[in-house]
């Protein structure tokens, strides 16, 4: 369910959103998504078709003018000036903007899922662990060393979007940074047998709302809370790794990059007012 939310999410946000036509189709694709992993019946569907479409309704007129906003405040800043503060500011941001969505969508969730019948919570189940199983296959055999070269891998991809080509200095500092990075893939791993565990058990009181609504709101809201000690110290820990390092690399943009990355904030705000 979580990935639902994080689906919609990316879909009507900004930073997920690649065209009008994406936002203008998100309750097609989210439908989609959720056929991979439960096949919901043609009542459940309209259901799901219109709360997407009032969810749509509502988030371009109350959520894109708060990206727009963050938008503007991004292109005018000074790549060598950027300092931590500034980036912690803008990551609060953006969790707020994830939060107040997921808000707005966590009571329509909660009312489908209370809706799916033994069989498609079964049938749920079992994607998901298909899925986590992919997953725990895709690492499990990787060397620690091959697991780092991964993430540096997509951190550059990430960051060669924004900025273009990096310097010599940029790429030494994502070396540096992707070496620093504690691995977490093998706990995820472990999360994620937890969390299904987890869930089977809550999707399981999903008819009795005293025990199912207290269990429900804290995944949606508080996701973090069920990470193990062990899983929330690294993912803490890389955070601030990768808020020290990209912070570097902002610092030692070029002119061409910041004109990149200033052209690319654009676009995004021309989507933004064309959507709205």
């Amino acid at each position: 369910m979580r990935k639902l939310i994080v689906l919609i999410v990316i879909s009507l946000s900004l930073f997920g959103c690649s065209s009008k036509f994406v936002y203008n189709h998100i309750d097609w694709l989210v439908l989609e998504f959720v056929d991979d992993y439960v096949e919901l019946d043609e009542q459940q569907e309209d259901f799901v078709s219109d709360k997407i479409s009032q969810l749509s309704e509502w988030h371009r007129k109350e959520e894109i003018p708060n990206y727009i906003e963050q938008l503007d405040q991004l292109i005018v800043i000074e790549p060598s000036q950027f300092t931590i503060d500034d980036m912690r500011v803008h990551e609060q941001q953006i969790r707020a903007h994830s939060q107040r969505l997921v808000a707005r969508v966590a009571p329509d969730l909660y009312q489908i899922t209370t809706q799916l019948s033994d069989d498609q919570v079964n049938e749920f189940m079992d994607n998901l662990r298909v899925r986590h199983t992919k997953y725990k296959k895709k690492y499990q055999s990787l060397t620690d060393e091959e697991i780092k070269q991964r993430y540096r891998q997509r951190i550059e991809n990430n960051l060669e979007n924004w900025l273009g080509a990096l310097t010599k200095e940029q790429q030494q500092l994502l070396t540096r940074w992707a070496n620093e990075l504690q691995i977490t893939s093998r706990d995820w791993v472990t999360h994620q047998t937890k969390m299904r565990i987890e869930i089977n058990a809550m999707l399981g009181e999903r008819l009795n709302e005293a025990l199912f609504k207290p269990d429900f709101q804290d995944l949606m809201f508080n996701p973090d809370n069920l990470y193990s000690p062990q899983l929330a110290g690294k993912i803490e820990y890389n955070r601030g790794v990768a808020r020290t390092y990209l912070t570097q690399i902002i610092n030692t943009m070029s002119l061409k990059q910041t004109l990149h990355f200033r052209d690319e904030l654009e676009d995004w705000k021309e989507l933004a007012l064309d959507i709205q």
